[in-house]
């Protein structure tokens, strides 16, 4: 039995000449979790008024644009965050999952999993053997005294990952002053924040779906081939998220 409110906060940038899946995310969110609010933080698209009109038709989905000098899922995430606490709505929800717009939901999760194993934060897939180190991932590890448990770690695949709502001020207090203005911070982020999730789930790595590399393989036409999102190519995977790689970067050219 359901007995949990969801809120899905999405990092999205839109570019014209790249394929979209936010409305087929939207759906299968309605489709599974049908009390759930949709924010939708869009990093400075060009062409925006695009989205606007695919989302006209959605009750439950807010568009934010996201004016804070950080952006990719660092600053979109707060951004949502931040319209949470102030609109009072935080208790609304008892678990957040944080997405960008091509890692999004395929199958139903029962998030009574996480509460039963006392799970309050985690990655919905983990990376292991690319967990590189540099100054920027040590200083923001050192704020939360890990910066000497970096073995004990691996990548949050993708930066996408779920907080109970009593871990999301905590969360906020961590990465607050935090600024990505590049991809390479996307990245950063991407292994840092897997320290973030340890330290807010009393020092246990755990994922919704388990290690990525396991599965993932590229194919010809760039995808990671284990969990492309049309239907017709993936239609019976056994993930509840899923991902495709598009490669968009701050150089971007819409």
């Amino acid at each position: 039995m359901e007995n949990y409110n969801l809120c899905f906060i999405i990092a999205h940038k839109y570019c014209r000449n790249y394929k979209i899946y936010i409305k087929y995310y939207i759906d299968n969110i309605n489709k599974f979790y049908n009390n759930s609010l949709v924010i939708i933080v869009d990093n400075n698209s060009k062409y925006i008024d695009d989205i606007k009109i695919l989302l006209n038709d959605y009750k439950n989905v807010l568009l934010l644009t996201n004016n804070t000098e950080s952006k990719f899922e660092p600053g979109a995430y707060n951004v949502g965050i931040n319209y949470i606490i102030n609109n009072n709505l935080l208790e609304n929800y008892d678990y957040y999952i944080f997405t960008h717009d091509n890692f999004i939901l395929k199958n139903k999760y029962d998030f009574n999993i996480l509460k039963n194993n006392n799970t309050n934060a985690c990655a919905l897939h983990t990376h292991f053997g690319s967990f590189y180190v540099n100054e920027n991932i040590i200083n923001i590890l050192t704020k939360i005294n890990l910066q000497h448990r970096i073995n004990e770690l691996e990548t949050c695949w993708a930066c996408s990952f779920v907080l109970n709502k009593i871990k999301i001020i905590d969360y906020l207090n961590i990465t607050k002053d935090i600024i990505a203005t590049n991809k390479q911070g996307s990245h950063d982020y991407e292994r840092y924040v897997s320290g973030i999730l340890y330290y807010l789930n009393d020092h246990i790595l755990t994922s919704i779906c388990g290690p990525a590399n396991s599965i993932m393989q590229w194919n010809e036409t760039g995808f990671h081939g284990f969990n492309a999102i049309e239907d017709n190519i993936t239609p019976d995977t056994n993930r509840f998220f899923v991902k495709t790689s598009q490669g968009k970067t701050e150089t971007t050219i819409d």
